[in-house]
C-alpha cells in the first residue's frame, strides 16, 4: 500500500486548493493508498531555528515538537502533497515554516528513499502569469536536493470559493493520483 502525506495551507476551510486536496485524497484512498493529512494553518508551527539540534532529545526539532508527527509521516510516505493557494507569488507562511523544518532531515542524516513531491493549488492570477514561479522554485529544488521527483498541478483566477468546481480540475487531480499510484 502506498503512503501519502498531504499538507494543506489554506486559510479558507472550504477553499479551492482544499477542494483539490479532497479530490486527491478521495482518489488515492479509492486506489488503496493510506493518506495522512495535516493542516499547516491549524498547526501554526514556527519556522526552523537552524540550531542543528535536530533528532536530539527524542524529537525531530528541538523547538517545535509539533513537527514530530509530520516528520514521521513524511519519512514513512512515498508521496508528499503540498496543497495551497499562492499569496503574493509564494506559498503561505505556514507552509513555508513546515518546509523549512525539512532541514532537520539533512542535519539528522536521515535517508529518506525515493519520494515524489506534488505541488497543487490555486491562485488569483492566471497560471501563465508565472504566479507559481516562487512555489515551483522552492519545491522543485527541494525535490532535486533530496533526489525526489516533482509534479505540479495549478489553477489560476480562483478568487472565489467554489470557482474550482467550474473547471476540469477534479478530472486532472484524479488523473494525477492515478498516475502516481498505478
Amino acid at each position: 500500500m502506498s503512503k501519502i502525506t498531504l499538507i494543506t495551507a489554506s486559510a479558507r476551510k472550504n477553499g479551492n486548493s482544499n477542494q483539490m486536496a479532497n479530490w486527491f485524497t478521495e482518489e488515492a484512498k479509492t486506489l488503496g493508498a493510506e493518506v495522512t493529512a495535516f493542516d499547516a494553518v491549524k498547526l501554526n508551527l514556527d519556522g526552523c531555528h537552524f540550531c542543528n539540534a535536530c533528532f536530539k532529545n527524542n524529537h525531530v526539532c528541538a523547538f517545535e515538537y509539533g513537527f514530530d508527527p509530520i516528520a514521521e509521516a513524511v519519512m514513512d510516505s512515498e508521496i508528499l502533497v503540498f496543497a495551497m493557494p499562492v499569496y503574493f507569488f509564494s506559498m503561505p507562511g505556514q507552509m513555508k515554516n513546515i518546509l523549512d523544518h525539512f532541514y532537520s532531515f539533512l542535519v539528522g542524516g536521515k535517508s529518506m528513499g525515493k519520494k515524489t513531491i506534488v505541488a497543487m493549488g490555486t491562485s488569483g492570477q492566471p497560471v501563465d502569469s508565472n504566479v507559481w514561479e516562487g512555489v515551483t522554485a522552492i519545491l522543485s529544488k527541494t525535490a532535486g536536493m533530496m533526489g525526489w521527483d516533482y509534479e505540479e498541478l495549478t489553477y489560476g483566477v480562483m478568487n472565489n470559493p467554489g470557482a474550482i468546481l467550474d473547471t476540469d480540475a477534479e478530472e486532472k487531480v484524479k488523473a494525477l493520483a492515478q498516475k502516481l499510484l498505478c
